[in-house]
């Protein structure tokens, strides 16, 4: 078992996540609130940000303490640029395509550059990632989405 900087960020993020749920517990409820409530969305987030902590800090307690170009930051800065630069041309396509198509080739890109294989089970990802997300946005929450080619 080793202390790394994953776990430091995991304890972290649970620490941070532990204050949000108590500045979202403190959300007054209104009579005029829906099931959720006013503070469902800040509940959601908090209970995600504690659960990716819990995983990162436990998943780097058992795994051995990396050597790869993850050490090295002009190689983390590079990758971050590039992933900026697939997430700057879904910004200039998802309002003439529309949202589905944008999200579907803005997952494809991502994968294909964290080192995915582009094959038929990527496509598939992208567009089943495309479609869960504009059901639970488009759909379920009722949240206008870009049409684009759609309409």
């Amino acid at each position: 078992m080793t202390f790394s900087r994953d776990t430091a960020l995991g304890l972290f993020a649970m620490a941070l996540a532990g204050a949000y749920l108590g500045a979202g517990a403190g959300i007054p409820e209104s009579l005029l609130s829906d099931s959720v409530g006013a503070n469902g969305v800040p509940r959601v987030i908090g209970y995600g940000l504690a659960t990716v902590g819990l995983v990162l800090a436990a998943r780097s307690l058992w795994r051995p303490a990396s050597t790869d170009e993850d050490d090295n930051p002009a190689g983390a800065l590079a990758r971050a640029v590039g992933l900026l630069a697939i997430l700057v041309g879904y910004l200039v396509i998802v309002e003439r395509v529309g949202y589905p198509v944008s999200v579907a080739l803005l997952i494809a890109a991502s994968a294909a550059y964290a080192g995915a294989k582009p094959d038929a089970r990527l496509a598939a990802a992208a567009i089943g990632g495309a479609a869960l997300f504009w059901l639970m946005f488009g759909k379920l929450l009722g949240i206008p989405l870009p049409g684009g080619i759609f309409g």
